[in-house]
């Protein structure tokens, strides 16, 4: 038989692991890849043409279902438009396990068809390169090596912290099998198993807590961006009743009872001082806010901490003053607090000035969205409060939806919140979500601008658009939220060479998807429209709303001009 040697054993040590999703690409040369993964049983394989769409419906899956996908691709640039999704999941921290098809190395650099360099490929975006021998060598160690990459690869994508990792395999001709031959039988599949202690509550981190709890500080918990966890949820609650003051973006997945609207709050910077800490405790990843980033760098706190459970590969210091880096299991941290604090109570004085200031944000708000106005932050608060009556994951695209959400006096605690904050590019947004789509019969909506929705309208070019998910397009005419960036909107060249103009709508991608489509451009379409839109219906819907891109900037100046005096 021709059929590459190893391949049937490398996909069913997949499945052993526990690993059972694939994108494919369609291709040639990594037709053999693809019959491994489509014979396997134990897998679900889903077919998209665009390499980039494909490798970001796959991240999307992961967060779904919490296990590394499997990504397939043919050689030369096809792994290459895979980029912007692996480097998306690398820095969150999301396991891909990535093989690209390849020419022998005899034929690297030969003039030969789909022919890059594919050798470490994604650089320092994976966590560790691996390349696959397919053809036989008749040295006896041959099978335990492929053995050895096909676990290790598994083992160390799952590894905390998490991510990707790529495996580049050589294929010679011929590709197929004959006529009513049958793929060899996996035979070379014993497994490694990785098992790990989990970081415990040390005398160390105990006594660290006792002494700051003895001294009566102000503490600031900021959480970046985490995935919904209930177990974290309730002791945040726990922790915000014993006095500690908690700040996190949308993308944080706080409960609603913990919130205080800390991005308009330090608008106003007169009260930044007073605001000061003294102990910054840090868990999640990273922030939306620039302010929280920038309060903090101007008022040092005498301590900071960051959370992490893993031997971080970095440190991670974006607020400029770290002192000590806990390895520990978020979740094991909280309750240790939680137990000291309950001996040691400290002052709420410090978190009630949070509370209060909070407190004159929603006034403000209050009287703002009492009077309609159709603009995209009136709109929004509009949306999230019908939301509530339903329950679902909201995946929000990077650029000014992503910052909408933290602005809005509605909450959106009641959703589960996903962003691709790891490079925060529009590349893939839609993508993801129909990916995570697949994994739940729960509502999936994306909110998106109309510039990350033309960038990647290719989430709509395949067979699966499933009827649960709802797609909010916000349809300016470019890229709005330059026309709100200081430096930027007095630009000259802002409207020609910054903000993206552009006269498309999501109509005719919509019927070409098959999924049904609506359009607003005034409060009575919109709330006709919305009787029904999160309803369970047959197909994907999408709803476009046009608004003016001026009115919307001059707004959403006026909306932020309240919290700044």
């Amino acid at each position: 038989m021709a059929f590459p040697h190893g391949l049937t054993d490398l996909v069913e040590i997949f499945a052993l692991h526990g690993i059972n999703q694939a994108v494919i690409c369609p291709g040639s040369r990594n037709a053999p890849i693809m019959l491994a993964l489509t014979r396997n049983k134990h897998f679900t394989c889903y077919s998209i043409s665009d390499e980039r769409s494909a490798a970001f419906f796959g991240l999307g899956l992961t967060l779904q279902s919490k296990k590394p996908v499997v990504l397939c691709c043919t050689s030369g640039s096809a792994g290459l438009n895979m980029a912007p999704a692996i480097a998306e999941a690398y820095f969150q921290e999301i396991p891909l396990i990535v093989l690209t098809a390849d020419r022998p190395k005899e034929w690297i650099e030969q003039w030969d068809g789909q022919t890059i360099f594919q050798a470490n490929l994604f650089g320092a975006h994976v966590k560790k390169y691996f390349e696959f021998p397919t053809q036989m060598n008749l040295e006896k160690d041959f099978a335990w090596y492929q053995n050895r990459i096909a676990n290790e690869a598994t083992i160390i994508s799952q590894k905390a912290p998490k991510g990707p990792v790529h495996i580049n395999i050589p294929i010679s001709e011929p590709f197929y099998p004959g006529k009513e031959e049958e793929l060899p039988i996996a035979e070379n599949t014993k497994i490694m198993q990785s098992l790990e202690s989990k970081p415990a509550v040390t005398k160390e981190i105990k006594a660290l807590i006792q002494q700051s709890l003895s001294q009566n500080p102000h503490v600031i918990l900021t959480v970046g961006q985490l995935d919904p966890d209930p177990e974290i949820q309730d002791l945040l609650i726990q922790m915000n009743r014993l006095g500690i003051c908690i700040v996190g973006d949308a993308t944080a997945n706080l409960p609603k009872s913990v919130q205080v609207n800390h991005d308009l709050i330090l608008a106003n910077e007169h009260i930044w001082r007073d605001l000061e800490a003294d102990v910054i405790i840090h868990i999640g990843k990273s922030f939306v806010s620039k302010r929280i980033k920038q309060f903090i760098r101007r008022f040092p706190a005498s301590q900071q901490w960051w959370i992490n459970s893993s031997h971080a590969q970095s440190i991670k210091d974006p607020f400029q003053n770290l002192s000590h880096l806990l390895q520990i299991q978020t979740a094991d941290f909280l309750r240790a607090w939680i137990q000291e604090a309950k001996h040691m109570p400290i002052s709420t004085a410090y978190s009630n000035q949070w509370i209060d200031a909070h407190k004159r944000v929603k006034n403000s708000q209050k009287t703002f969205f009492e009077e309609g106005n159709w603009t995209e932050i009136h709109i929004l608060n509009g949306l999230f409060k019908r939301l509530k009556a339903y329950s679902g994951d909201l995946h929000v695209a990077n650029s000014l939806a992503v910052r909408y959400i933290n602005w809005t006096a509605e909450s959106l605690s009641h959703l589960r919140i996903f962003a691709n904050r790891g490079t925060s590019g529009i590349d893939g947004c839609l993508s993801t979500a129909v990916g995570a789509a697949q994994g739940t019969d729960e509502l999936v909506i994306s909110l998106i601008g109309d510039v990350a929705f033309q960038y990647d309208r290719n989430a709509l070019w395949n067979n699966y658009l499933p009827a649960n998910l709802r797609i909010l397009v916000l349809n300016n005419q470019g890229g709005g939220i330059f026309r709100n960036l200081e430096g930027a909107k007095d630009l000259p060249e802002l409207e020609t060479y910054m903000e993206t103009e552009q006269r498309f709508t999501a109509k005719n991608t919509s019927l070409d998807a098959g999924i049904a489509y609506f359009n607003a451009k005034n409060e009575i379409e919109l709330e006709e429209i919305l009787v029904t839109f999160f309803e369970k219906s047959h197909t994907a819907q999408l709803l476009e709303i046009e608004t003016d891109s001026l009115q919307n900037a001059e707004t959403l100046k006026a909306y932020m001009s309240l919290f700044k005096a």
